[in-house]
């Protein structure tokens, strides 16, 4: 894809975490590009997967990542919500749970500044989780594991 590599990937799982937490901050756009960007965030950071298990010049393979995965609550949200974003609906699940959905979301509207702060919730298997927090972990989660491997 346009010679990128993994690495293209990560930094592009960045950016859409920034994107998620300029949403929480109060940003142009309204509830519709807030939705966008946090669904965005999820299908990116899940995807960071075939990216890095498909890139032959790292030595991990789609095993590894999900390995991962499964070992992370953050992230197996995040692939909840990612599949559940790709296939219009969730037919198989990590968290056990195919109800797993993003299932509201708060907005404040700023005056004067032309913005709206948006935050969403998450529902997975009888809990509620705020959308940043789940970001926020499976970005930690990866930057460990990739750490770990000594590729960041």
């Amino acid at each position: 894809m346009l010679n990128q590599t993994w690495r293209d990937h990560w930094e592009r799982v960045l950016r859409r975490l920034d994107d998620v937490r300029a949403v929480y901050r109060g940003a142009p756009g309204g509830t519709i590009w807030a939705t966008d960007s946090v669904q965005s965030f999820f299908e990116a950071v899940h995807h960071l997967k075939d990216w890095t298990g498909n890139d032959p010049a790292i030595p991990l393979t789609k095993a590894d990542g999900d390995a991962l995965i499964n070992r992370d609550t953050n992230l197996q949200i995040s692939a909840d919500i990612a599949n559940g974003s790709k296939h219009f609906n969730l037919t198989t699940t990590r968290t056990g749970d195919k109800g797993t959905d993003i299932t509201r979301n708060d907005a404040t509207v700023q005056l004067g500044a032309g913005t709206s702060a948006h935050r969403f919730y998450i529902q997975s298997d009888g809990v509620e989780y705020d959308a940043i927090d789940v970001a926020e972990g499976a970005v930690d989660a990866w930057r460990t594991f990739l750490s770990g491997h000594g590729l960041i």
